[in-house]
């Protein structure tokens, strides 16, 4: 007797491993039904529906582990059966989502006491007219009666084959559809602005960067559109033979444009030529493999060579930014953390789909979610260049408009500035003063002391006026040992009274050389903006008729030009 209760039990465990409880419709679904579902792989695909319903009633079916069913790449036949209860006494209605819009054959087969009451031939080879463009999935619409319904489907592809199997209401169907359509549109409007933004960058600044990084947002935004499905439901519906090598060949330009990208981006072909040969050389032979796959009509290699240039892609594309950081590359770093998420993305959805980690809603759409960071941060590093070469050209700019000795604007920059000062003058009758200064005996200085004496002085002289001038005024060395100071909104006496504050800071300024004290001087002239003067050089004539003047006189002093 114990040896037959232990039999019992072990053939009961037996049992219970080769069936599954049936699922109640009456009960809310959140997620695939993979673990309620049985299974059996026929890759010769020698069985048909009849066949295989009776091998699931011998007991034959594999009940599943995950939720989604994944089968890997390369062929796979696979019979799965759902088996639905509808414990009420009423039909109930009820939709039955494949949600993998790739697999070339899908048929559905539904019993109900064993005997087949409906089928449903659909897939990848069949046109997409007549389904629903709200799911990119295969829906079948169930009456289940009360009792036990079978649900018998059979699923072949090429492609890598994951059966993600859900039952919802109607309500539920459309609530799905509707956020699925909602997340995606925003995926693929926010990819559409940055393509549109950088392409219109490129044609204001013409830096082909711009244009490379918008033809690989353009690339990944058409291989995700069709990987999909929205391709097959919203661009060609009808192209059977395109939608079989969309996904490889779309695949493969997406890493071939990432990798242009990259090379250009960080300048690879410069800064790691051996990187650079070996994107070229992998450009190379996947166009030339997926090109032999394609003359052979051979689908799986097509796919094979498309996954694995994939990994080949990532892990080229991390290389580059890594050697870029380590060479101090400020871009490279927004680079690469760009690219660390649109790696993980990429390779968490490629292991998923070929069956390597479980899938699920999150790694089927990881390489989306990786891409839109990886799109930001790209956007972020391009943005950064941009702002550092304005940043360089500001710097251009000022040293263009500085004198070097003294940091004082040169002469082109007073110029430039000072007709802001002349036509607010002019227009609202305010006055302007302008003050020339000349340092007394600058020659004696250099011949006695030496240029670089000279210089000192120059530079003490630019010193004393940054500090003394005030913030709306403007400082240029004209030339020489001569400086200019416009001074806006002064009237002559005004500008007369800060020339001689300025000469008293200079009278007890003393420089040192060689032990000796050496006393610097000025003789300043100013002038205030008059009716006959016609523009600034009239002005600054008349502000040097000054100064000459106190040249004349015995330097070291002020004169304005309303004194002579």
């Amino acid at each position: 007797m114990p040896v037959c209760r232990l039999l019992l039990c072990l053939l009961l465990l037996v049992v219970a491993t080769t069936t599954s409880a049936a699922v109640s419709v009456m009960d809310r679904h959140t997620g695939p039904l993979g673990q309620a579902v049985v299974y059996l792989e026929d890759p010769q695909q020698q069985l048909d529906y009849q066949q295989a319903y009776q091998r699931w009633l011998q007991g034959d079916f594999v009940p599943g582990t995950d939720a989604t069913l994944t089968f890997g790449i390369g062929g796979a036949s696979v019979w799965l059966l759902l088996e639905l209860d509808n414990t009420t006494p009423l039909t109930q209605f009820r939709h039955l989502l494949l949600d993998t819009p790739w697999i070339d054959e899908v048929h559905f087969h539904v019993f109900r006491h064993g005997v087949e009451i409906s089928r449903w031939i659909t897939g990848d080879n069949y046109p997409f007219t007549g389904r629903s463009q709200l799911q990119t999935g295969f829906v079948k619409s169930l009456e289940l009666r009360p009792g036990l319904t079978q649900v018998l489907i059979h699923a072949s592809t090429p492609d890598p084959m994951l059966v993600p199997l859900r039952v919802m209401d109607d309500a539920e169907l459309m609530d799905f559809s509707l956020r699925r359509v909602f997340t995606y549109g925003l995926g693929y409007g926010f990819l559409l602005a940055l393509i549109f933004y950088n392409t219109a960058l490129y044609f204001g600044i013409r830096d082909r960067r711009y244009l490379l990084y918008a033809l690989y947002l353009s690339v990944f935004t058409i291989a995700n559109f069709s990987y999909t499905g929205h391709g097959f439901a919203w661009l060609w519906p009808e192209s059977v033979e395109w939608q079989r090598w969309a996904q490889p060949l779309l695949m493969i330009s997406f890493g071939c444009a990432g990798l242009l990208f990259a090379t250009t981006f960080l300048d690879m072909r410069r800064h790691w030529r051996p990187a650079y040969r070996a994107a070229v050389v992998s450009v190379v032979l996947v166009l030339l493999a997926f090109t032999l796959s394609l003359v052979l009509q051979n689908q799986p290699m097509a796919l094979l060579v498309a996954f694995v240039f994939m990994l080949v892609f990532t892990l080229l594309m991390l290389l580059m930014g890594l050697y870029r950081v380590r060479q101090g590359s400020v871009s490279a770093r927004f680079y690469l953390a760009a690219v660390v998420f649109g790696a993980v993305g990429t390779l968490v959805t490629t292991l998923s789909v070929w069956g390597a980690l479980p899938s699920s809603e999150w790694t089927f759409r990881a390489a989306e979610m990786g891409m839109l960071v990886e799109a930001t941060l790209l956007a972020l590093a391009l943005a950064s260049r941009i702002r550092r070469a304005q940043q360089r050209q500001q710097q251009a700019e000022l040293a263009a408009n500085t004198d070097s000795l003294t940091q004082l604007n040169n002469r082109r920059a007073l110029y430039q500035r000072a007709e802001t000062f002349w036509g607010v003058a002019e227009r609202r009758k305010v006055p302007l003063s302008v003050v020339v200064l000349d340092i007394d005996h600058f020659k004696d200085f250099n011949d006695t002391y030496g240029h670089a004496f000279g210089d000192a002085v120059l530079q003490r002289l630019g010193q004393c006026i940054r500090e003394n001038i005030r913030e709306q005024d403007l400082a240029a060395r004209w030339g020489g040992e001569e400086f200019i100071i416009l001074m806006p909104n002064t009237t002559l006496d005004k500008a007369v009274t800060f020339a001689g504050r300025l000469l008293e800071v200079l009278r007890n300024t003393l420089m040192e050389y060689e032990g000796e004290r050496v006393q610097i001087t000025a003789s300043f002239g100013v002038a205030q903006i008059e009716r006959q003067d016609l523009n600034l050089d009239d002005l600054i004539q008349r502000a040097d008729q000054a100064l000459y003047q106190a040249k004349h006189e015995g330097r070291n002093r002020v004169c304005s030009c309303g004194q002579m």
